[in-house]
């Protein structure tokens, strides 16, 4: 799929109600908060973390500061960053594309990325994941959910707007990319069943 997938799925963010469909709750569901806290058990305290797509700030930043982490979000979509300043004021939250923000030479501890690496063309994905191990400490973990099956995809009628964008590969050519970028499988784990509506592989992993 060519870079045109960000203009749909911007225009799917702005004109649609990701919050209303998606967002209802304000704090993690049972996996969610699970790996959640893996994650903060493996980090030191006050850690700084980055959300690749961070929409409106909930459930996860706002449960990641308020149990004490750093938290930086970034997204492209501006009814997004507006919500979530209001969601999570203490956060600090960027306006912008996280594939290509030059981060001015800060480093964090940890990266999380939820349902949005998959609306990145998946043939620019192992530049991102390459740019993550370049952003992370030594060490630095990176939580991400990625797709289930390769292809691109183009739905209609997502959440109130016309229409939305993904593309994905599979997960054993997405453990290649980690390994090549870099990173070392710690956990991972389908959240939902093939078929589902929402159908995604959770890893965590660690820079090596």
């Amino acid at each position: 799929m060519t870079t045109d997938i960000r203009s749909l799925v911007k225009e799917g963010y702005e004109t649609g109600d990701y919050a209303g469909h998606f967002r209802t709750n304000s704090q993690p569901n049972a996996m969610e908060k699970k790996y959640l806290d893996r994650l903060g058990s493996l980090l030191p305290q006050a850690a700084k973390i980055l959300d690749l797509g961070c929409g409106i700030g909930i459930p996860f930043d706002k449960y990641l500061v308020e149990n004490g982490f750093q938290v930086t979000g970034i997204d492209f979509a501006a009814n997004h960053l507006q919500a979530a300043k209001k969601n999570v004021p203490t956060a600090t939250f960027i306006e912008g594309d996280f594939s290509k923000i030059d981060f001015g030479g800060d480093h964090f501890q940890a990266i999380i990325a939820f349902y949005s690496i998959f609306h990145l063309p998946r043939e620019e994905q192992p530049d991102l994941f390459r740019k993550m191990a370049g952003l992370l400490t030594d060490g630095g973990l990176i939580l991400v959910t990625l797709g289930t099956s390769p292809g691109d995809g183009v739905e209609e009628n997502w959440a109130g707007s016309k229409i939305m964008a993904w593309s994905n590969y599979d997960p054993a050519t997405y453990k290649t990319i980690l390994a090549r970028a870099g990173f070392e499988i710690m956990a991972s784990e389908y959240e939902g069943h093939p078929g589902d509506q929402e159908y995604h592989w959770w890893v965590l992993a660690k820079k090596k």
